[in-house]
C-alpha cells in the first residue's frame, strides 16, 4: 500500500505544464497529439485480438498478442504524458515506461527469433504455384489412372472375346467334323449302285440281295442324315450366338470408349447390362439384380460405366480368391427422388481387412499380385468429378464387400424404367 502511495506521490515535483510556461498552444498541441496517438495505440490491440479470434488458423498468433501488449503499453505512456501536464505523478509515469520497455524488448527478441521461421512461410505467389503444380499432378494421376483403367478394361474385353472365340472355334470344329464324317456320302454309293441297274431296277430291288437291303439302308441313312442335320443346325446356332456375343462386347466397348463426359439420358438397367457385357463375369458367378423402379436419369454415362465396370471386375477378382463357395454379385439401386441415386455392387468374396478400408481408394494401393492400384482410385476420382461419392463397407476378411456409388441426379423424362 505504501509502495502504491509512493508511486502516486507528487511532493516536491511540479506539473509538466510549468515547463511549457502554460502557453496554451504548446500543451494543447501535445495533449491533442498524445490523445490521438493513445487512441490509435488502444485501438490496434483490440483489432489484433479480434483478428486472431476470427482466424484461429493464423500461425504465430502469440506474436500478435505480444505486439498487442507492447502497443497497449506504449499507448499508456502517452496517456501519462497528458496526465503529468497537470499532475506530477512522475514515479507512476516512470513505472509505466519501464513496463513498456520490458514489453518492447521481449517483443523485439521474440520477433528476431521468429523471423527465420516466418521467412519459411510461402508467399501467396509460391502457394499459387504449388497449388497449380498439385492440380497438374492430380490431373496427371487421374489421367494415368484412367489410362490404366482403360487398359485393364481393354484386356478384360480381349479376354472375354478370347473365351467366346474359343467356344466358336469348338463349334466350328464340331460342324467341320460332322460334315467330313457325314452319312450323306452313302447317298453317292446308293446312286452309283442304282445307276448300274437302271434297266432292271425292279428285278434288282426284289431279286438281288443288295437290292433287297437298299430300302432299309435308305431309311436308316435318312434318319442318320436328319440327326446330323439337327446337330449341325444346333452347332451353327451356337456359332451365331458366339459371333453375336462378340459383336455385343465390341459394341459395348465402343460405346464406352466413345462416350463423352456430358450428361445424357440413361436407363440404369441398360447401363448395368452394358457393364456386365464388358466385364462378363464367369458362368459360375450368379448375378442378381435388385433394381428399384427408377426414371430415366441425366448422368455422366462414361464415368458411371467406368465405375461399374471396375467394381464388377473388382468383385470378380475378390471372389476368385474364395474357392468352394457359390459366388454371387448383387447389383442394387436405391434412389431418393430429387436428391441422389445409390448404386451398389455387392459380392461375397474375400472381403476387406479393417486396416485396408481406409487405404483402399488410395493411389497405388492394391492387395492383388497383378494389380496396379489405379482402378478404385480412378473410380473415386470419377465419383468426385460428378459431385458424388464412392464408399466401401466390409465386415472383414471372408465376408464380402459392398461398394456404394452415390451421385446427384436429374430426371430427364417422365417415362419410367422398371428394374
Amino acid at each position: 500500500m505504501d509502495y502504491l502511495t509512493n508511486l502516486l506521490r507528487s511532493d516536491g515535483f511540479m506539473p509538466h505544464g510549468h515547463c511549457y510556461l502554460w502557453i496554451p498552444e504548446l500543451p494543447w498541441t501535445n495533449i491533442i497529439s498524445d490523445t490521438l496517438i493513445a487512441f490509435a495505440y488502444m485501438t490496434i490491440p483490440i483489432t489484433l485480438v479480434y483478428f486472431i479470434r476470427k482466424r484461429r488458423d493464423i500461425p504465430f498468433d502469440w506474436m500478435f498478442a505480444a505486439f498487442g501488449v507492447f502497443i497497449l503499453a506504449c499507448g499508456s505512456t502517452h496517456v501519462m504524458e497528458i496526465w503529468t501536464i497537470w499532475h506530477p505523478s512522475y514515479w507512476l509515469s516512470a513505472l509505466i515506461k519501464a513496463i513498456t520497455a520490458v514489453a518492447s524488448c521481449i517483443t523485439a527478441i521474440l520477433l528476431i527469433k521468429l523471423i527465420p521461421v516466418a521467412l519459411l512461410i510461402p508467399s501467396p505467389q509460391q502457394l499459387a504455384k504449388v497449388n497449380d503444380e498439385l492440380r497438374n499432378t492430380q490431373a496427371k494421376l487421374v489421367s494415368t489412372a484412367r489410362q490404366a483403367g482403360m487398359a485393364e478394361i481393354a484386356t478384360n474385353v480381349l479376354h472375354n472375346i478370347g473365351n467366346v472365340l474359343n467356344s466358336v472355334n469348338i463349334s466350328a470344329e464340331l460342324v467341320s467334323s460332322r460334315v467330313r464324317g457325314s452319312k450323306a456320302q452313302g447317298l453317292g454309293k446308293v446312286a452309283h449302285l442304282m445307276s448300274e441297274h437302271v434297266d432292271d431296277l425292279s428285278d434288282f430291288l426284289t431279286g438281288d440281295q443288295k437290292g433287297k437291303m437298299l430300302p432299309d439302308y435308305l431309311l436308316r441313312l435318312a434318319e442318320a442324315i436328319t440327326a446330323e442335320r439337327e446337330a449341325i443346325i444346333e452347332e451353327l446356332d451356337q456359332l451365331t450366338k458366339g459371333i453375336n456375343h462378340i459383336k455385343g462386347i465390341v459394341a459395348a466397348q465402343q460405346a464406352y470408349a466413345g462416350a463423352s463426359s456430358l450428361l445424357e439420358p440413361v436407363q440404369l438397367k441398360d447401363l448395368f447390362e452394358e457393364a456386365l457385357k464388358i466385364s462378363a463375369p464367369p458362368h459360375e458367378v450368379t448375378v442378381l439384380r435388385e433394381l428399384a423402379e427408377v426414371p430415366v436419369l441425366s448422368l455422366d454415362k462414361r464415368r458411371v460405366l467406368e465405375i461399374l465396370i471396375n467394381l464388377i471386375n473388382n468383385a470378380k477378382h475378390a471372389m476368385s480368391g474364395v474357392p468352394g463357395r457359390q459366388h454371387q454379385i448383387i447389383l442394387r439401386v436405391h434412389w431418393e427422388p430429387g436428391k441422389s441415386v445409390q448404386i451398389q455392387v455387392v459380392d461375397n468374396g474375400e472381403g476387406i481387412a479393417a486396416e485396408n478400408l481406409i487405404r483402399i481408394f488410395s493411389h497405388g494401393f492394391t492387395t492383388r499380385k497383378d494389380g496396379h492400384g489405379f482402378g478404385l482410385h480412378s473410380c473415386v476420382m470419377a465419383a468426385h468429378e460428378m459431385g458424388g461419392s464412392l464408399t466401401v463397407r466390409s465386415e472383414g476378411v471372408g465376408k464380402g464387400a459392398t461398394f456404394t456409388l452415390e451421385i446427384p441426379i436429374k430426371i430427364t423424362t417422365e417415362s419410367w424404367c422398371a428394374g
